[in-house]
């Protein structure tokens, strides 16, 4: 029992164990019952006793080592070149990991995590790092020390992989002394330049000698297969670097972009700290597309009773360098924009409160009692943040209500608008109301006491409100260590596990050849069909 509770498997199949319990019980369980905590009490216990006995053991072997070894140096390197530490390391990432990309949602606002997870979880998550977990500290640690384990180990065990593919010793002959460890099996060959061609066509390089009428062969191939394994260290290490790099200097964050205008501050974290971006990005529209317009972008049909279902929203964008536009495109759910290393998604859309594009008829006040059709005096547009010149006037977007009998409900798309525009004209100021109703326009234009001396009366001819979009945008300055260690991954595991390092030395006398092969991997299936190629070259 005692060597089952200080046994590293013990303590994680616990670890892992008590960390699932604690996890169901956070994220799928709305209210834990008593079956639950009696699981949970009982992982506990089982994962407080393997912590007891995983660190009671590992104190004695670390005082030993430590007296063993004699220096703080000799000692760490031991310690961080320990496979156990690399386990518990890829465990713990394993799990924060799991956490912030599936259960936690980042860098949220704290009142998201308040809806979500109620206050106490919330709190807890916060104080916890949680919420932003792969910028945390303690991720951070654990990268490094990753790192320094898999640059530890390397280090230790690859001098005598090199010594072994790559030394002198490689290339020997099968002579008295090297024949005790290798072990030939002895087989009939007559002519040994067949043997020479066979391993030729196995993509073997072949080494032969004679010498005191002895044939001396050695042949060789896949030698840097040895090397896959280190590739992919270096690889992971180049990975790690790039998250590291991610994790120090990446950001991400909230840009709420309104029609037609620029916006490059961007809003961080659940405090919505202001992050300056370094380029400027300017919606030109904003569109909701529905199936039927998808469907005819796309030259395909859609049922009737879908086609006017929304399918997708899409903000076209330009990005602004300098005052210069650098790049344009679209943004789509699930299609971000990709400038440089920032990639822009879509993540909400709304009503901004302000006029994309209202139309207005102009009617002159005294001749609309005369001459009512010839009263209209013209049309003008108005938009939200410019101003239009018409006539001897300056209009201007003042105020906007986008539903005068429910102002909630114009941002939910009901619109019943009314707009006051303000007005100059012959250095007086007017505010000048609109409203969706010619009547109700009418009404209101009587009940102000200064409208009386303007001689005009705006009458609105159609309305289209600013919408805004949301965009999430990212920032991974290590992008691109990541895809070179991602290439460098699959061009380790190409070596290690497509490629295999053998070995065959052969000492032939007369007709008789004593063959010993050495394989890295499949060492009994090599042999055996190798031996029956060699037997068929004797007839």
């Amino acid at each position: 029992m005692k060597h089952l509770l200080t046994s590293f498997g013990y303590f994680i199949v616990t670890f892992i164990l008590f960390s699932g319990v604690v996890i169901y019980g956070l994220f799928h369980l709305d209210e834990p019952n008593l079956l639950y905590w009696s699981v949970l009490l009982v992982s506990g216990v089982f994962f407080l006793l393997g912590l007891a006995g995983i660190l009671y053991k590992g104190v004695l072997e670390l005082v030993n080592d430590y007296r063993k070894h004699g220096n703080i140096l000799n000692f760490l390197y031991d310690f961080f070149s320990s496979l156990k530490l690399a386990i518990f390391i890829m465990l713990l990432l394993g799990i924060f990991s799991m956490l912030g990309s599936t259960y936690i949602q980042q860098l949220q606002p704290f009142e998201t995590y308040l809806d979500r997870f109620g206050p106490t979880k919330a709190v807890w998550f916060w104080r916890l790092w949680l919420t932003d977990v792969f910028h945390s500290w303690y991720y951070i640690v654990l990268i490094v020390l990753l790192a320094v384990n898999l640059t530890v180990c390397s280090v230790r065990r690859l001098p005598r992989i090199w010594r072994q593919t790559f030394g002198s010793e490689r290339v020997m002959k099968l002579d008295e002394r090297a024949e005790k460890h290798l072990r030939p099996v002895s087989v009939p060959l007559k002519d040994p330049q067949k043997l020479v061609n066979l391993l030729i066509r196995k993509g073997f390089k072949v080494y032969k000698e004679e010498e005191g009428g002895k044939v001396y062969i050695f042949a060789e191939k896949g030698k840097f297969s040895r090397l896959g394994v280190y590739v992919v260290h270096i690889a992971l290490l180049v990975i790690m670097a790039g998250a590291l790099v991610d994790a120090l200097f990446g950001i991400r964050g909230f840009l709420p972009v309104p029609e037609g205008e620029t916006n490059n501050i961007m809003l961080v974290g659940p405090e919505d700290k202001r992050y300056r971006l370094p380029f400027e990005v300017r919606l030109k529209e904003f569109r909701i597309i529905s199936y039927g317009e998808e469907a005819l972008e796309k030259g395909k049909r859609v049922a009737e009773k879908f086609k006017d279902a929304v399918a997708s929203y899409r903000s076209y964008i330009e990005i602004y360098n300098s005052g210069h536009k650098v790049a344009e495109g679209t943004v789509e759910v699930n299609d971000p924009f990709v400038f440089r290393s920032y990639r822009i998604f879509q993540a909400s859309y709304g009503l901004t409160g302000g006029v994309k594009e209202m139309g207005v008829i102009v009617v002159d006040k005294n001749l609309a009692e005369k001459d009512p059709e010839k009263a209209i005096v013209g049309r003008f547009v108005v938009r939200s943040g410019e101003v239009t010149e018409f006539k001897d006037m300056l209009v201007s977007v003042e105020r906007v209500i986008l539903n005068v009998h429910n102002p909630q409900a114009g941002f939910d798309g009901e619109l019943a608008p009314a707009v006051v525009l303000k007005v100059l004209r012959n250095r007086k100021d007017y505010n000048v109301p609109v409203v969706y109703d010619p009547r109700l326009t009418v009404f209101v234009y009587s009940e102000v006491e200064k409208l009386r001396e303007f001689p005009y009366v705006f009458f609105m001819d159609g309305f289209v409100p600013q919408f805004f979009s949301g965009f999430q945008v990212s920032y991974h300055p290590g992008a691109n260590i990541i895809w070179v260690g991602s290439a460098l991954l699959v061009l380790g595991m190409a070596l290690a596990f497509y490629t295999v390092h053998r070995k065959v030395w052969v000492r032939i006398e007369g007709e008789t050849a004593k063959i010993a092969i050495y394989s890295h991997k499949f060492k009994k299936e090599f042999s055996e069909s190798f031996l029956k190629e060699i037997k068929a070259l004797s007839g």
